[in-house]
């Protein structure tokens, strides 16, 4: 585990002990009653203008917001592509002893569903960066650079590679049903691994404030070098319909925090 990361969860779990009264309650339920759901034919195109914005929760405690939204139809290094961005922040009085301001952009290529650019932007304490990777997918090469300190580097990539943020645009527009998987290369921190994205099951979830949902449940599973490699479990509900909304992220097992919940607060369509 990286230092700053380490730093981040002590800092915040001392501030969880340190206040009270800033319980917020159970969000969503899960009713794992799906057997009459139907996992809807995805929609073949992603809905420019569409945000959705979530609570993320700690042992019961609102920590912090997050984004996910399609901005506009670009282009970029040459193709028309989606810009996606997905923004995390920490609360008000949890950002008093660790504050964290991200954002995270991928362009999207409109025809082939892979990134020609992933770029991040982040405030987590005292740690900052500022940096981009383009994909150069015809030729298997990826070019990453570094706006703080100039540094840059060129890496192998396999063909159609995903990035974080795309990865999860990639799996909303492809069939899925229960007992199957849906494949991608995934390119994290210059590594390259197998992502296997495997459908579990089907329920309904409640989320307080949106709404009762038909929904299905997947489990990212990173391969490297023939080995599952994760730092914690996560499993995702989608909507079952054609638009495969994010729903509700559920992880455990983070190294000094435990479990992590983040819900759908807010659906918003600009245009």
């Amino acid at each position: 585990m990286r230092i700053r990361e380490l730093t981040r969860y002590l800092l915040i779990l001392l501030l969880v002990f340190s206040i009270s009264g800033c319980g917020i309650g159970a969000k969503y339920r899960i009713i794992k009653k799906g057997n009459g759901i139907k996992i809807e034919a995805p929609s073949k195109t992603l809905r420019v203008g569409e945000k959705f914005t979530y609570g993320i929760e700690w042992l019961g405690l609102d920590v912090g917001t997050a984004t996910l939204s399609v901005e506009e139809i670009t282009q970029m290094n040459g193709r028309k592509v989606y810009h996606i961005l997905a923004t995390a922040n920490t609360t008000p009085a949890i950002s008093k002893v660790y504050k964290v301001e991200d954002e995270i952009s991928t362009y999207l290529d409109v025809e082939g569903l892979y990134p020609v650019r992933f770029e991040k932007k982040q405030r987590e304490g005292s740690y900052r960066s500022d940096e981009y990777t383009d994909f150069d997918q015809e030729k298997g090469k990826a070019i990453y650079f570094s706006r703080l300190n100039r540094s840059k580097k060129v890496f192998d990539i396999p063909e159609k590679v995903q990035d974080p943020l795309s990865c999860m645009y990639y799996f909303r527009l492809q069939e899925a049903d229960v007992g199957g998987s849906i494949f991608a290369n995934l390119n994290v921190d210059e590594k390259n691994y197998l992502l296997e994205t495997k459908v579990h099951n089907k329920g309904f979830i409640n989320i307080k404030g949106v709404g009762e949902w038909e929904a299905f449940m997947v489990e990212p599973l990173p391969w490297f070098q023939g080995k599952i490699k994760r730092k914690a479990k996560a499993t995702m509900w989608f909507s079952a319909d054609e638009k495969r909304i994010p729903l509700l992220v559920k992880t455990s097992s983070i190294p000094l925090v435990g479990s992590v919940t983040i819900s759908l607060q807010k659906i918003e369509y600009k245009k």
